[in-house]
């Protein structure tokens, strides 16, 4: 992994920093050699990321810290990190990417990590992201640190992938979005979305943290789906299943998918730290992952990197 000085950023990308927002970094990955069984075929786009500040109509209207992922193999395609999108003690969103403080000043540190601290008097977050272009992905993790002298509770961050400027990879009615539900590798549009308040926002529980076998609202416009979810990986494939890009968190405890005009993101949600004692420090992990197949080909190739957990 190396880092890029500001005289690397395309003409392009120059001009749309200075429209949004100052460029905090920008960093590449080269592509993995080809083993002899690709017979020549790479399937490790080279990724480049940037960070920049951006508006989202109606979502993120004054803007937002957004990371940026392109390939030279999939042009046009550029997919978005929201890293965190929402930190949350209990059921208090403390910090998030909608109001107040939205910019991110993401450092890179002596490991060659990217990272972004926040603090507050209670709290301490730290979020890191690695790329690593040996196994074309990215490895992120928000660490959470108790300064306060009282136990918190159920502490989490929300991870956001987002693909609204990655039209080859949107998918309207979710028939390119797989997942395992039910013990099935199966495409989303094969549950009964027409259920939900809102068709275009579904989600799913790790198989055993719910019993009922119904549509749930969970507010924002969104349902949990009666299906449980198998497995931490939700998966978007392009047109025509030759790219795929997949999101996993570690400790998975939800999967859903946002399909409306702005959204349009994948999620792979963990559970949440229950406690936190006072000085304590603990982790939530997850991976997202680029690879050159469909579905089954990033499936294989997350079963060989997982063990890096």
């Amino acid at each position: 992994m190396f880092f890029h000085n500001y005289n690397s950023l395309t003409r392009r990308n120059f001009f749309r920093g200075i429209l949004f927002g100052t460029v905090a970094s920008t960093f590449s990955a080269g592509c993995q050699p080809a083993k002899e069984s690709d017979k020549g075929h790479n399937t490790f786009p080279a990724l480049d990321i940037q960070i920049i500040d951006r508006p989202y109509d109606h979502h993120r209207p004054n803007g937002c810290t957004v990371i940026t992922i392109t390939s030279d193999k999939w042009p046009g395609n550029e997919f978005g990190l929201w890293l965190p999108e929402v930190i949350k003690i209990g059921n208090k969103i403390v910090w998030c990417n909608w109001r107040g403080e939205v910019h991110q000043d993401w450092e890179r540190d002596s490991e060659g990590q990217l990272k972004w601290i926040h603090s507050s008097d209670s709290l301490e977050l730290t979020s890191t992201l690695t790329l690593d272009h040996a196994n074309s992905c990215i490895w992120y993790r928000h660490i959470f640190k108790n300064k306060s002298d009282k136990l918190l509770r159920n502490l989490n961050a929300s991870t956001c992938f987002h693909l609204v400027n990655a039209p080859q990879f949107v998918s309207i009615q979710g028939e390119r979005i797989w997942a395992n539900l039910d013990g099935k590798w199966t495409t989303t549009d094969k549950v009964p979305r027409h259920k939900s308040e809102d068709p275009r926002r579904i989600a799913f529980y790790k198989k055993g943290v719910r019993s009922e076998r119904t549509v749930k609202p969970i507010g924002f416009s969104m349902a949990l789906m009666p299906e449980a979810a198998h497995h931490p990986l939700i998966i978007a494939e392009n047109f025509n299943a030759t790219a795929s890009v997949g999101i996993a968190s570690r400790n998975f405890k939800m999967l859903f998918n946002n399909n409306d005009s702005i959204l349009r993101c994948i999620h792979s949600e963990p559970f949440p730290i229950e406690t936190l004692r006072p000085g304590e420090t603990e982790h939530l992990d997850g991976v997202i992952i680029f690879y050159d197949g469909d579905h089954h080909a990033l499936l294989k190739h997350y079963e060989n990197i997982a063990v890096q957990w």
